[in-house]
């Protein structure tokens, strides 16, 4: 492993120093994030069983970059960890991490068109739908292929991306693909502005299709053995019957039965001065993994203000369709919840990150979230953030899983789910450097217990503070010819 790190950094050694007479330009350059948590609540509601903890995630990232005229590639290393995962005196490391987040090699055959390939990174717009799980110390990355096009003249530009996923190695014929990954996905995305950068206006289609799960089937099968029966002398006198049951299992996998779902819709950003105005619409259709169909929307808005230099306001409101529980009937062959499929979640519905999860299923109650928030900017370097959240249900119905016999399969609730506090501070002394810190207070209602499977009134509030720090140096730089 060493001899390839050494060979890996002569190789590109040697491209900075070429670099240098080529028309083209080379960087070296690293991330290092470190964030001590506080957890008592974070990501799930605790009850009086469990108990708060300390937790430090950190990573370090490697980037190299070479871009010229035709070509621009990028490969970047990482290694994310969490303080204690390993034995710290071993040669044996059992957590290892170290990966390869982004390889990707663009071609750009015109000035305003290329095809680029590879594990990306995909981030769109506000990063809802794509986004690079910046907050997760690992990221996300895709394999996919993607067509370019831009015309700097006429504020214009779009991607078209296709992905293809197979277990390795491919069979020569269609296999079964048992990961959670999407199997196929495609997207198109375009964005043209307006008014000399006044209002930009960006659209977007999602194809994603997964494979049917796999199903375990159990039968019975009974063998008969036939004994003989011997007398004291060993002489045989007879026979008797003996059956014996066993219980077999059979995994059935469905590689041709593909179920693909459609997402749709536009953002709009429109800057008027010292008001600001977002708003986003998109609406969710095709068939779910287990081949039910889908009909659900969802639509938000922000409007922001600088009331003054150093004070901005803004308040805003999200709206994910759900699935109404007490129809009983369409739940069987249709969902109405809305899915926020491989975005970022975390900053859109509040810093504890305890909706994450829920919002990328179609097979939730769905979801409202209106909040407030004021930033105070006290000079360049620091900042001071509040935001204020209220979520809900747009259905007054949670399902309920395994009920008895004779019981509804839902039970009614108020769709408050609660509130939301989160002060967060930034201090960012060099460009290239930002210390940040927060405190998140969640004040859950009985219905966002039940929600999460606890006891209505065991869990008062949850709390969640931690202190972050960013480096991203740049180790090497070649001036562009």
């Amino acid at each position: 492993m060493k001899k390839i790190y050494t060979r890996l950094m002569f190789l590109l050694t040697f491209l900075a120093i070429q670099t240098g007479t080529l028309y083209a330009q080379f960087s070296i350059s690293g991330e290092f994030k470190l964030r001590p948590e506080y957890r008592d609540g974070y990501s799930a509601l605790r009850d009086s069983s469990k108990t708060p903890y300390l937790a430090i995630p950190g990573r370090a990232r490697l980037l190299f970059d070479y871009t010229s005229d035709k070509i621009s590639t990028r490969f970047s290393f990482y290694d994310a960890w969490v303080f204690g995962q390993n034995n710290y005196s071993s040669d044996t490391i059992s957590k290892n991490t170290v990966n390869v987040y982004e390889a990707w090699f663009k071609y750009n055959f015109t000035k305003g068109f290329g095809l680029k390939i590879g594990r990306i990174e995909l981030t769109y717009d506000d990063y809802r739908f794509f986004g690079p799980s910046n907050w997760s110390m690992w990221g996300a990355t895709h394999d996919v292929l993607i067509a370019q096009w831009e015309s700097a003249k006429c504020n214009y530009k779009g991607d078209l991306g296709i992905g293809i996923n197979n277990t390795a190695p491919a069979s020569a014929y269609l296999s079964s693909y048992p990961l959670k990954n999407y199997k196929y996905l495609g997207y198109l995305w375009e964005q043209k502005k307006f008014f000399k950068e006044k209002l930009t206006l960006s659209w977007m289609l999602i194809m994603d299709a997964y494979q049917k799960a796999s199903t375990v089937s159990s039968a019975k099968v009974t063998t008969i053995d036939t004994l003989l029966i011997r007398d004291a002398n060993d002489s045989v006198i007879g026979n008797t019957i003996i059956r014996n049951s066993t219980t077999t299992s059979k995994t059935t996998e469905y590689p041709n039965m593909i179920f693909a779902k459609f997402t749709g819709g536009a953002d709009a950003w429109l800057k008027l001065g010292k008001l600001n105005i977002f708003l986003s619409g998109y609406y969710q259709c095709g068939h779910y993994k287990d081949g039910r169909k889908i009909g659900a929307g969802f639509y938000a808005g922000t409007i922001s203000y600088q009331i003054v230099k150093p004070l901005k306001l803004l308040v805003g409101y999200d709206h994910l369709d759900g699935n109404n529980f007490s129809d009983t009937t369409g739940q069987k062959t249709k969902l109405t919840g809305f899915n926020t499929l491989y975005g970022t979640a975390h900053g859109l519905y509040g810093y504890m990150d305890l909706w994450s999860a829920y919002v990328r299923d179609n097979i939730n109650a769905g979801f409202n979230d209106l909040f407030g928030r004021a930033t105070v900017s006290l000079n360049d370097k620091m900042s001071i953030e509040a935001t204020y959240r209220w979520f809900s249900l747009p259905h007054g119905f949670l399902k309920v899983n395994n009920p008895a016999k004779g019981k509804l399969p839902y039970q009614s609730v108020n769709t408050s789910l609660g509130s939301e506090i989160d002060l967060m501070y930034s201090f960012k002394p060099m460009t290239n450097l930002e210390f940040s810190t927060a405190y998140c207070i969640m004040l859950p209602s009985a219905t966002m217990e039940t929600l999460q499977g606890i006891k209505a009134g065991s869990s008062m509030y949850a709390q969640y503070a931690y202190i972050m720090v960013t480096y991203k140096p740049n180790f090497f730089s070649s001036e562009k010819k």
